[in-house]
């Protein structure tokens, strides 16, 4: 038994609403994720039940309607929303950019750390305090 084009979109829609109200039920909005540290452990837990959460009801509605089109429509909504936290996520407080594949250089009290030290670093400098008139 198919359903008709019409109550397929209708109900492919309505679960695609299902899912993306999952996760706006299971997260803070993405402005508030990004503006917290990034690989938050709580944010990424949250983020998982959600996707699971989702995932289960796309696929029983899927089933309960034998419609590919309602797994295919739900499944882009779990997906998107999955990506869309998980890249929030990893925005950096600081550089507001999301983090990548290449490290950053490693940091130290002076600044970068590595064999090159420049004079600025290595040389004592004594402080003068005054005022000039």
């Amino acid at each position: 038994m198919a359903l008709k084009a019409d109550s397929e979109v209708s109900i492919a829609l309505a679960t695609g609403v299902l899912a993306y109200g999952s996760y706006q039920m299971a997260l803070p909005t993405v402005a508030d994720i990004r503006s917290v540290e990034k690989n938050n452990s709580d944010i990424q837990g949250a983020e998982r039940v959600a996707a699971w959460v989702s995932a289960t009801l796309v696929s029983g509605i899927a089933l309960i309607t034998k419609s590919p089109s309602v797994f295919v429509v739900g499944g882009a909504v779990v997906i998107a929303a999955s990506w869309m936290t998980r890249h929030a996520d990893q925005v950096d407080t600081v550089s507001k950019r999301a983090a990548s594949f290449v490290p950053a250089p490693a940091m130290g009290p002076e600044g970068v750390a590595g064999d090159e030290v420049v004079t600025s670093q290595s040389a004592s400098v004594t402080p003068i305090y005054g005022v000039a008139v």
